[in-house]
């Protein structure tokens, strides 16, 4: 299983915001993008996800492109906060894992397992809103992951996190 980015360029009119990028990340590699604001990140994450198209080159994901068709395949960690504030942790957790296929009982199981591993079990019924911006990180990113993605994109997967939760939250990854 592959990455591949492949002469990639995106234009939004005159301003081009990600230049001819070539990149592959093979199965299992963790790789990270590195640059100031500004500099494409977003919209390179945007585009492996199918969100936005290339206007020029080409992205694949096991040699297909990557469209709706694979979505079940990657988990996306934005860099805004997407959560719903007045669902409890659990509704929402279930709610974004039903949308990848997952059933019921065994997301609640899951969420048992990474609720325990990030040390908020007692979180479980609380509003996603009654949160610090550091757990509801942490939820975000479980919603990321519950379902197993063999893709995974994370944007500014450590905003809002103090060192201690930094070390759960890369060891997680």
């Amino acid at each position: 299983m592959a990455l591949v980015i492949d002469s990639v360029t995106k234009k939004f009119g005159k301003f081009t915001a990600v230049d001819n990028i070539s990149f592959h990340i093979p199965e299992k590699e963790i790789f990270g993008f590195l640059g100031a604001n500004g500099a494409g990140k977003t919209t390179t994450f945007r585009m492996v996800l199918g969100l936005l198209d290339a206007s020029e080159g080409s992205i694949t994901w096991n040699g297909k492109k990557v469209d709706y068709s694979i979505s079940n395949e990657v988990g996306y960690l934005p860099e805004e906060r997407g959560l719903y504030q007045k669902l409890k942790v659990q509704e929402q957790i279930v709610y974004l894992a039903r949308l990848r296929g997952m059933p019921k009982s065994v997301t609640i199981k899951e969420l048992d397992g990474w609720l325990e591993r990030f040390r908020i079990s007692d979180y479980k019924n609380k509003r996603i809103e009654e949160l610090s911006k550091g757990n509801q990180q942490k939820i975000q990113f479980i919603g990321s992951v519950i379902h197993k993605p063999k893709l995974l994109i994370m944007d500014e997967p450590f905003s809002g996190l103090d060192p201690v939760n930094v070390d759960l939250l890369k060891s997680a990854v």
